[in-house]
């Protein structure tokens, strides 16, 4: 079995991961709009973007079809995940005046993702989008754990991402055939669950 075939079973296996834990979330009552259904949309499409990953890695990748339309989708699906993480964070920690501002933002933030990844032939484009959307939810998470919205389990879950971006970056191809895609994959599974347990702490009212 090839590298891409391996890469393509641990995205399937990980989107798997993701759409029952959000379905789980999506069974608690939530406010619309409020902090958990941004999240809960969050992760769902997380799990949709890790599914078409799947299927292009598996069946246009490796067989070498032209992939530009499936790996642009995967693109402004994860486009789409960072504009409701972006407005998880201001429901759960900005008073409301400040919520507005930040979905002004997170569209406009969207609508220039989303024409960069059509225009630039680069992931690195997707990684400049989310990063630091998720490095603000660090810092977020960080204040007041004790009495605060911040959540240790959150704080967990996203160190162990960037720990499997790191490794995705340097290109760890040690344990062939799982590349350096393939092992992302599969430490971003115990990230997923501690950012999923870290969500219970999301505010379900407005």
């Amino acid at each position: 079995m090839n590298a891409l075939a391996v890469t393509s079973i641990t995205n399937f296996v990980l989107a798997s991961e993701v759409f029952f834990l959000a379905g789980i979330l999506a069974e608690k009552p939530k406010a619309r709009f409020s902090a958990a259904w941004f999240w809960s949309g969050m992760m769902i499409l997380l799990g949709s973007a890790t599914l078409i990953g799947g299927i292009d890695h598996g069946f246009f990748e490796g067989p070498g079809l032209p992939r530009y339309f499936i790996q642009r989708l995967t693109w402004i699906v994860l486009g789409a995940m960072t504009f409701f993480l972006l407005m998880t964070i201001a429901k759960q920690f900005f008073p409301r005046q400040v919520q507005r501002l930040f979905l002004i933002f997170g569209i406009v933030q969207f609508t220039a993702d989303t024409i960069a990844v059509l225009l630039i032939d680069s992931f690195l484009v997707v990684i400049l989008n989310y990063t630091p959307v998720m490095l603000l939810l660090l810092i977020m998470s960080l204040m007041d754990l004790k009495n605060g919205p911040g959540s240790r389990n959150m704080i967990a879950g996203i160190l162990i991402l960037f720990v499997a971006s790191a490794i995705q970056g340097l290109g760890i191809d040690i344990f062939n055939p799982l590349d350096r895609n393939g092992l992302y994959h599969l430490v971003s599974m115990a990230g997923i669950v501690f950012m999923y347990l870290g969500g219970h702490r999301l505010r379900n009212a407005l």
